[in-house]
């Protein structure tokens, strides 16, 4: 008899039962004996930490006792399950200690040799509180927390009926992380589903803990530059992208989920634009896209202008320049080379801070340093002014995976821009359209409806049209039910 993982068992014993879980002290084993003559023996074994324990004191031990009292032969889970929720398990380790690890009780029957469970899992968990990277305004304020349950309920209570599907399956081989697919059966393109499952199926690894690290085995590529999935906390941004015709996932212990496939219409949208007048959110968008081209391209045509292109630069403006750069040691490439880093240095030191704190000491840090470079002669103000645009163009960005991209995007295109002048900047933008243009998540274009081109579908995807205007789903999806009966794609 062994006890190794993945090793079949059919006839457990005390003492088997018991080396299963050898060195894990946090689980906690009780032997009960039943009947008048106390011959009948259970063993009892739970998670300390995850389990609701006074269960077992309260109602499971009294009516065990009063059920052997009464005398009971032959199958144990025949005769417990109409008074107890006693539900018989695979008797393979594997699954033993996936149950006892998600908190629920394990009852060994040593007569038999057979082990049951009864569900009386309490985890540690928080109640549902706004996403602290999603602030809602006039949408709802319940986000998602690091419990699948949770977070499954909260969409489910959005979504009442039964084409909305939930399968969950496991990663990791140590940490046999709980995941959930959620899409709908009559809308979601079958395609995307069985290559969604496909991909989950081929990941090979310890155990899940990030998001991050999730998305990027969903990735066409080892070495991508732009997001192919999307990530939210709010539940409501994610009915909406159910009933455009996306799948999302759902990852125990984590309190964001995914969203695929995911094109560049869908990386720009904001959860609060399904909450405003589509006047607004139609600019709105159109400020975010030039944002995402400021972030990423305003550095590096500053400096071909500069560098080596001065004489397309108006008079005037390049008069008042050339005054400010009077006694500038560095060259135009170097100074901003200097102020992107300073920029990402204030990033990251923001970041790593408490919120609060880490808020203050960038906005502040930002201007005394900002201020104090200028007065010492390192940099001009210009290029200040440059750099303030860039850094406030970046924080526009909804998604923060693209964000993070957008700054190692900003370096490259500056070094060619440095290099090359605005030749180089054409380069760069020719480079990154013909990638972006390369890239089909599960199947679907990553420009559309830009590429291959749809007006209609542009208007719709790019912009915001009034609800009553939306009665199609995505094409690029090709979705099984088209007819949209309301919802921002």
């Amino acid at each position: 008899m062994t006890s190794n993982i993945g090793s079949k068992e059919k006839n457990w014993t005390e003492e088997s039962f018991r080396e299963l879980f050898r060195g894990s002290d946090d689980v906690l084993f009780q032997t009960c004996r039943f009947g008048d003559k106390t011959e009948v023996e259970v063993v009892l074994a739970y998670a300390e930490g995850l389990a609701r324990t006074s269960d077992i004191g309260d109602y499971i031990l009294p009516e065990l006792d009063r059920m052997y009292r009464e005398g009971m032969d032959g199958d144990p889970f025949k005769k417990l399950s109409g008074v107890l929720p006693l539900v018989q398990t695979d008797q393979s380790p594997d699954e033993l200690a996936e149950v006892l690890f998600q908190g629920d009780l394990l009852l060994l029957f040593v007569a038999t040799g057979e082990v049951g469970f009864i569900a009386i899992a309490d985890k540690p968990t928080r109640t549902p509180f706004e996403s602290s990277t999603e602030i809602s305004v006039k949408g709802p304020r319940d986000g998602f927390v690091e419990d699948i349950t949770v977070n499954i309920a909260l969409i489910r209570k959005r979504l009442r009926t039964p084409s909305f599907h939930v399968e969950h399956m496991l990663l990791g081989a140590r940490s046999k992380t709980r995941i959930a697919l959620l899409y709908f059966r009559d809308i979601l393109n079958p395609t995307i589903l069985t290559e969604m499952k496909d991909r989950l199926k081929r990941i090979d690894v310890d155990a899940i803990f990030s998001i991050s690290q999730l998305e990027e085995y969903l990735s066409d590529s080892k070495f991508k530059l732009l997001p192919v999935v999307d990530f939210t906390g709010r539940p409501d941004y994610v009915m909406s992208s159910l009933l455009s015709g996306r799948i999302v996932i759902v990852v125990d212990g984590l309190p964001m989920v995914l969203i695929a496939p995911a094109g560049i219409s869908l990386i720009l949208k904001s959860p609060e634009d399904a909450h405003f007048n589509y006047t607004y959110v139609s600019f709105a968008r159109i400020i975010r896209g030039i944002s995402l081209f400021l972030s990423i391209f305003l550095p590096a045509i500053w400096v071909g202008l500069m560098s080596f292109h001065p004489d397309q630069i108006p008079y005037r403006i390049m008069a008042t320049i050339s005054v400010t750069r009077l006694g500038i040691p560095l060259s135009s490439h170097m100074e901003m080379f200097l102020l992107l880093m300073l920029l990402e240095i204030f990033r990251e030191a923001g970041i790593r801070l408490p919120s609060a704190i880490g808020q203050t000491l960038t906005s502040i840090g930002g201007l005394i340093i900002g201020d104090a470079a200028i007065r010492a002669g390192l940099v001009s103000p210009s290029v200040v002014v440059v750099g303030a645009i860039t850094a406030v163009s970046g924080v526009t960005l909804v998604n923060q995976t693209l964000s993070t991209q957008v700054s190692l995007m900003r370096f490259f295109f500056f070094l060619l821009s440095a290099l090359l002048g605005l030749f180089g900047v054409i380069l760069g933008m020719v480079l990154l359209l013909g990638y972006m243009a390369s890239l089909k998540p599960f199947g679907v274009p990553y420009l559309t409806p830009l590429s291959p081109l749809n007006f209609k579908q542009l208007v719709v995807s790019f912009l915001r049209v009034p609800w009553s205007k939306m009665k199609k789903r995505p094409m690029a999806l090709e979705t099984i039910d088209s007819d949209n009966q309301g919802g921002d794609s």
